[in-house]
């Protein structure tokens, strides 16, 4: 039963303000903090601004002490993720699911788990003034969760040591470069250790009157030269996964992708983790793996419904971090509890390495596990 809950302000990797949720019941006090995301999908559950949260804090609570904490997301629903926030709303969800399971997460979700997501490390990337967000790599070849995560740290030192430049709020490294000379250079880096490049277009923030404007390479392109475009580039560098190279709204073309190339195509904005979204997309064959953002959806509940789903349906799961992280690791207990193929936390910064650090700890506690199947 829930005793009580207090909440205390934080920071993120952005250095702003976010919030930790204290739940207390009878067995200790259990916490979690939610990230959030600077690249914000038109679809995800709405947040509230700190100021907010404190605000009405106090009348919120009072939904559920008393309460048993497996309630906790029914609670939610009925007062609403929108009145909540969904920071506040995870945050909450995370805490009474830890409560219910004594922090065994990945054990609650699945006690015969064994398999490990592939972890995506983001190595280049810098917000929206590279035409594609997010240069990435996926260390296929690793059999271990501790090889993966250093192949991972071994590219991204690599392109460093080239690239000489700062981090961002991510940890990967800011480049000058364009979009084809940043592949370029990946593609060589990857190739010495046999892993494989992703990329992630973040489409809706390039779309501008009907174009995707792409400013480092002087082009704007309608929908058709879009798909030619990312197309080729799949052909050229052996593209393993491509995420949200459409806006958020075409469908259409994500499933005119899918049906032409022969790797992971990924929606995240077109999905936001909302399981109505999701059914949309695979009814339209608009993709086939998703992006899964707890916060996005407002509760663990809402979560693990859109995963069954996408499961069901074929598609490959990426649970994955946002920009404005904390340190706390639940979404590491997700992916392995939920079997998940591939986890997207990043490479380098504290906030990023807690994932990374939890990951190894359940490798660690877990009799004969092994990495998960690559489909593609």
């Amino acid at each position: 039963m829930i005793k009580d809950i207090a909440i205390s302000q934080i920071h993120n990797s952005f250095k702003e303000k976010t919030i930790k949720v204290f739940l207390k019941t009878e067995k200790g006090v259990f916490s979690a903090s939610p990230p959030s995301g600077k690249s914000r999908g038109r679809f995800e559950s709405k947040t509230l601004y700190m100021k907010t949260i404190l605000k009405i804090f106090p009348r919120i609570k009072n939904n559920f002490i008393g309460e048993n904490e497996s309630n906790v997301d029914k609670i939610i629903e009925n007062v609403g993720i929108e009145n909540i926030g969904a920071n506040l709303s995870i945050a909450l969800s995370i805490a009474s699911l830890r409560a219910i399971s004594n922090n065994d997460v990945y054990k609650f979700l699945n006690f015969s788990a064994k398999k490990f997501p592939y972890p995506l490390g983001n190595v280049i990337g810098e917000w929206l003034k590279n035409s594609i967000q997010e240069f990435l790599v996926i260390p296929i070849k690793a059999k271990t969760i501790e090889e993966a995560i250093k192949t991972n740290f071994s590219i991204w030192k690599d392109v460093g040591n080239i690239l000489r430049s700062r981090k961002n709020y991510e940890g990967a490294w800011i480049s000058k470069f364009d979009d084809i000379n940043n592949l370029d250079l990946l593609s060589k880096i990857s190739e010495n250790y046999e892993a494989r490049i992703g990329l992630d277009f973040a489409a809706s923030h390039l779309y501008k009157d009907g174009k995707y404007v792409y400013s480092k390479l002087n082009k704007k392109l309608d929908n058709g030269e879009q798909l030619d475009f990312v197309v080729d580039l799949i052909k050229t560098y052996k593209i393993f996964y491509v995420e949200d190279p459409f806006n958020e709204n075409d469908f259409e073309s994500f499933g005119e992708l899918t049906r032409k190339a022969k790797c992971l195509i990924v929606g995240d904005d077109i999905f936001s983790t909302q399981p109505d979204r999701l059914e949309i997309g695979v009814k339209r064959k608009a993709g086939n793996a998703i992006i899964i953002k707890p916060d996005q959806a407002g509760t663990v509940s809402k979560t693990l419904n859109t995963i069954k789903i996408a499961k069901k349906a074929g598609f490959a799961t990426i649970v994955s971090h946002r920009s404005g992280e904390t340190n706390d690791n639940f979404i590491a207990d997700l992916a392995i509890g939920t079997e998940s193929p591939f986890i997207k936390c990043g490479v380098y910064g504290k906030e990023r390495k807690s994932k990374l650090n939890r990951l190894l700890e359940i490798w660690n506690e877990i009799k004969n596990p092994r990495m998960s199947n690559i489909f593609i």
